[in-house]
């Protein structure tokens, strides 16, 4: 991510080209686009993540910077941070980005996921302090072939 790339993303979004932003977003991992989006201002940012699917998009929002994942999700509604991320983390990332916002605004996202038991779990989890085991595990199971080798199995979870 260099200096030259960055003020080519910036230029196609001031001229709205979205193709030519997508194209130029293709192939990059999510922490690389976190790092772009963590370089441009929020209407900017915003302008890319509506170009990436649900999917990249939640785990380019794990990838930013605590301070500038904070702001960008203060100026999001709560249905769309529980329908465009949160339905597409695992609870443990859930946690972690619910984690720096209010009280009342974790309730209101918590009241727009539709999966009853992911809500659950999240609900369960804010409940340990972000440091402790508690906090930074997560709650879906891990399942393997009984019959697999040790080094299988291990990269299964992983």
């Amino acid at each position: 991510m260099n200096e030259e790339y960055i003020d080519k993303v910036k230029s196609l979004i001031e001229q709205k080209e979205a193709d030519q932003v997508r194209e130029s977003l293709l192939g990059l991992h999510p922490a690389d686009i976190a790092e772009l989006c963590n370089e441009l201002s929020i209407d900017d940012a915003r302008f890319i993540y509506r170009l990436l699917d649900n999917e990249t998009a939640a785990d380019v929002l794990i990838e930013m910077d605590e301070e500038a994942r904070k702001e960008f999700l203060e100026i999001l509604p709560s249905e769309t941070i529980a329908k465009r991320f949160v339905d597409y983390m695992d609870t443990d990332d859930a946690v972690d980005i619910m984690r720096d916002l209010d009280e009342d605004k974790q309730e209101e996202i918590l009241s727009h996921i539709e999966d009853i038991e992911q809500a659950g779990d999240i609900v369960d989890l804010l409940k340990y302090d972000e440091d402790t085991a508690g906090g930074l595990m997560g709650t879906e199971m891990v399942t393997v072939n009984e019959n697999w080798s040790m080094p299988e199995c291990l990269k299964e979870m992983r």
